[in-house]
């Protein structure tokens, strides 16, 4: 079984934006040798949609474009692996999580985040259940209580539009992002980010 520090289940843009905030900080003195997984059933709904006002994102760029630069983003960093595969199950065996696939992969993770989107429940073994969404705008769409930073359970989060976000991409990827910022900053022993800058230009 292969074993990782974090376990996504979900590679839509809550999922990914997740995923790349966090292998994004590989650098950093503490991040040490830490994996981080996603898993991807390619059911986003993303991908049905073209984008003209996701903040950053060239106008009319088609929604499976947007996700296939996400997947590259993610991919970019050592940390970093995605699995192509459907969940059926995710259950707590002691201090670690334990997910399996629909194609009998089993993996484990010490931190376990949900981003399976807001129009379906399909996972066994789990600690918590789906309540109405708040902002869905239709009665069949669902979310996952939190503590308000996205934490359902001990070592379970909550990102993306299951976070209980309106469905909008940069809502989406900011609840991703908001999950691995605190996910990192538990690492860190303190309240972190991870910024990028350019290089140093000489003269």
């Amino acid at each position: 079984m292969d074993t990782y520090d974090i376990i996504i289940i979900g590679g839509g843009v809550g999922g990914l934006a997740c995923g790349i905030t966090l292998a994004s900080a590989h650098a950093k003195p503490w991040f040490q040798e830490r994996r981080v997984l996603v898993i991807d059933d390619g059911s986003s709904d993303l991908e049905k949609a073209k984008l003209f006002n996701a903040p950053g994102v060239t106008p009319g760029t088609t929604g499976t474009q947007a996700l296939h630069t996400m997947r590259m983003q993610f991919q970019q960093y050592p940390p970093a692996t995605l699995h192509a595969g459907s969940v059926c199950s995710a259950q707590r065996d002691g201090d670690h999580w334990t997910v399996r696939t629909s194609d009998d992969f089993a993996f484990a993770a010490d931190v376990l985040v949900l981003a399976t989107g807001y129009k379906r429940w399909e996972l066994s073994g789990l600690p918590c259940e789906p309540q109405p969404h708040p902002r869905g705008g239709k009665s069949n769409r669902i979310c996952l209580s939190h503590d308000g930073v996205y934490n359902v359970d001990s070592d379970l989060y909550v990102a993306g539009l299951l976070g209980g976000g309106s469905s909008q991409f940069a809502i989406a990827a900011g609840i991703g992002t908001q999950v691995a910022v605190e996910l990192l900053s538990q690492w860190a022993g303190k309240r972190t980010h991870v910024h990028d800058v350019p290089e140093p230009t000489t003269s």
